[in-house]
């Protein structure tokens, strides 16, 4: 699609959600009214899903991946020509949301108030907040910039409704071990497969070892039992049904391509993948044990 089409649609789309009293990603930035002393420098830059790459060439199939439909850019300088770069990137849900923010966030990260989670530095602020993840940057480090991007963050996270908090999901994963902000989502190439589907993921340490629990939610137990039964057979494993807590649920131990030894169980709708921990070894199978627990609940509230 030529630049010229592509701009006319997101136009259409921006005008189509205004008249629908809809919030898009345009209606989001902040206008010079809205602001203290800034003004708009140059257009407003819009991007969808056809021509993200000319705008983030080397992170746009990233962003395409979450069911991305839209980011619209600004950017803004004062009198004394400090300048500020608002981003906001609109996708499909909020679990989409929610997923491309948690591939940039880190453990280490600075967090802040803003949305419904966000961190930062000197130079930039990220949050998620329903549908929306916004990137906001500084060109120059300092008190004023720092001020500046927290007042540019705190207009936009203030113009998109509220639409709940983290993905229920992310409930299954026990906390013992879990190494905080760790959990992502993943919607495509989960475990570098194309076959597998979307996932919750989170890094565990155990001693000195490292591990990671993915987990995939199905829409039906039959749907789980049917990916469980295939990766069985991938990783060359047998399924054997265990006892050992007080709920049965299967599970099964082999090796995974480029993964090493791998865990995978089922309970319920619920599917989940245990890699980089020793797989006969007593933390391994704590933690499988604490997850069907959790799958348990989960699921049974759901009933």
């Amino acid at each position: 699609m030529k630049r010229s089409m592509a701009f006319a649609v997101v136009l259409l789309v921006i005008s189509m959600s205004a008249s629908a009293g809809e919030v898009s990603s345009g209606t989001l930035l902040p206008a010079e009214k809205d602001l203290d002393g800034w003004k708009m420098d140059g257009e407003t830059l819009f991007y969808g899903p056809d021509n993200l790459w000319e705008y983030i060439n080397g992170s746009a199939e990233t962003f395409l991946m979450y069911d991305f439909r839209l980011v619209a850019a600004q950017h803004y300088l004062d009198a004394s020509e400090l300048e500020i770069k608002v981003e906001i990137y609109e996708h499909g849900s909020p679990l989409e949301a929610f997923g491309i923010y948690s591939q940039f966030r880190s453990p280490e990260g600075a967090y802040l108030d803003f949305g419904n989670e966000s961190f930062g530095d000197e130079y930039s602020i990220h949050f998620w907040k329903g549908r929306f993840y916004v990137k906001v940057y500084a060109y120059d480090e300092g008190e004023a910039s720092a001020a500046a991007m927290k007042s540019f963050a705190g207009i936009v996270a203030g113009r998109i409704p509220a639409e709940g908090g983290e993905p229920k999901e992310t409930s299954l994963f026990p906390r013992e071990g879990l190494i905080e902000k760790s959990v992502t989502y993943v919607s495509e190439g989960v475990m570098g497969s194309g076959k597998l589907p979307p996932a919750f993921t989170g890094d565990y340490v155990a001693g000195e070892e490292k591990g990671k629990l993915y987990i995939f939610p199905l829409e039906s137990e039959d749907a789980a039992r049917t990916l469980f039964d295939w990766y069985v057979k991938e990783i060359e494993a047998p399924a054997s049904g265990t006892g050992l807590t007080k709920f049965d649920f299967d599970v099964a131990v082999g090796e995974a391509p480029y993964r090493g030894p791998v865990m995978v169980f089922m309970s319920e709708r619920i599917m989940g993948i245990l890699t980089g921990l020793e797989t006969d070894s007593k933390e391994a199978y704590t933690l499988v044990y604490e997850t069907v627990e959790l799958i348990n609940g989960f699921c049974g509230g759901e009933k």
